[in-house]
């Protein structure tokens, strides 16, 4: 669509990486808000601070690596362009997969309860996934199979990573719209009383099922692990047991 926002001399805005940066900072505020409400004795300001900078790093980092390692090919050709970021191709998966592990790091280093903490967190992860998937959206990335469908996108900005001239799937959209549905069920059930860490896992079985399904409509490149199957849908039906698991021993335990 659009995948410079502002070009001004040498200054380059890209819509990209806005609204990468959008979906942090809102992601940020909601946390911030919701341990206010639930007059927080989770998490200290300064840890939370802490903890939230250090996992955007973790996440960022994480993202490019995974997508780096599924298209080597095209880093072979250009190394220097693995570090720009800005300018689209992140992996959730491999952000998630390493902000996650720096948190549990993190959260035992400074005993945070891991299970509250997650269930805040959960609901924040789609929001600012939402605004990640916008701004897919406008680079290009992460485009759809071609269709003939009333609501199928023609990519044409040259500077847009998707296939131009051909009507695709709006799969970031997809992918966008289901965020604003898993974020709006996960704030409405963390205002019940649950188990510590069930708001977690319903997030890691909801957006399974969602990614599962959305890589259907993917038209890019996502490297195949088995039976056809893209990693990230590997992904998906790892987490999505996972989740369900975490839900059986959480009813299970009640803890």
């Amino acid at each position: 669509m659009h995948p410079i926002m502002l070009s001004l001399g040498s200054i380059t805005v890209y819509t990209y990486g806005f609204f990468i940066a959008v979906g942090f900072l809102t992601a940020f505020y909601y946390i911030s808000y919701s341990l206010k409400k639930s007059n927080n004795k989770i998490i200290s300001q300064e840890d939370l601070y802490s903890l939230f900078l250090y996992a955007i790093i973790a996440a960022i980092v994480g993202a490019r690596l995974l997508y780096v390692l599924v298209n080597i090919k095209d880093f072979i050709a250009a190394p220097l362009s693995v570090f720009k970021v800005w300018q689209g191709g992140l992996v959730y998966y491999g952000g998630f997969i390493a902000a996650a592990a720096f948190i549990i790091f993190y959260a035992k280093k400074k005993k945070i309860p891991l299970g509250k903490l997650s269930d805040i967190v959960a609901p924040a992860l789609a929001l600012g996934h939402l605004f990640g998937r916008i701004g897919c959206f406008f680079a290009g990335c992460c485009y759809g199979k071609t269709c003939d469908l009333p609501w199928a996108v023609v990519f044409t900005d040259a500077h847009s990573l998707a296939v131009k001239g051909i009507a695709v799937h709006p799969t970031q959209l997809y992918e966008a719209f289901g965020n604003l549905v898993i974020f709006a069920v996960l704030y409405f059930y963390n205002r019940k009383n649950h188990a510590a860490g069930k708001t977690f896992a319903l997030y890691l079985v909801f957006y399974a099922v969602l990614r599962f399904s959305i890589e259907f409509f993917r038209g890019d490149f996502r490297g195949a692990v088995f039976a056809g199957l893209s990693i990230s849908q590997t992904v998906s039906i790892f987490l999505l047991f996972s989740g369900l698991f975490i839900i059986y021993r959480a009813d299970k335990h009640g803890k």
